[in-house]
């Protein structure tokens, strides 16, 4: 399977353990010059930005040693982007930046709330 198709899927698959917790998935793959977010959800009158990582081993770095400063600066740039796009104040609205990871060895999805 190649890496696109095994990363669209690991979204799917984060979408739906989303959902099963109550978060109304608004889009995927968000997009713009600065940067993309994989999915945005509401969770009540929270915006939530999620990053999805997906590995085959059970054998990988803790995953905050995966996700870099930089990665996060252009996440949140997209956020932004986004809230703009919206209408949404950012200033005054609720944003929380999550991460979920998924271990196929394991068969487990973690998910890592208000993580940067």
């Amino acid at each position: 399977m190649s890496t696109k198709k095994r990363g669209a899927e690991g979204e799917s698959l984060a979408s739906e353990y989303l959902r099963k917790r109550g978060l109304n998935v608004i889009q995927h793959n968000y997009r713009v010059p600065c940067g993309e977010i994989d999915i945005i959800c509401r969770e009540q009158d929270c915006w939530v930005f999620v990053e999805v990582k997906r590995r085959q081993s059970s054998e990988f770095a803790s995953i905050l040693e995966q996700i870099t400063t930089r990665q996060c600066q252009r996440i949140r740039r997209a956020a932004q982007y986004f809230l703009v796009e919206q209408q949404v104040n950012e200033y005054l609205a609720k944003i929380r930046f999550d991460i979920i990871t998924i271990n196929d060895s394991q068969v487990s999805i973690e998910w890592y709330k208000d993580a940067f």
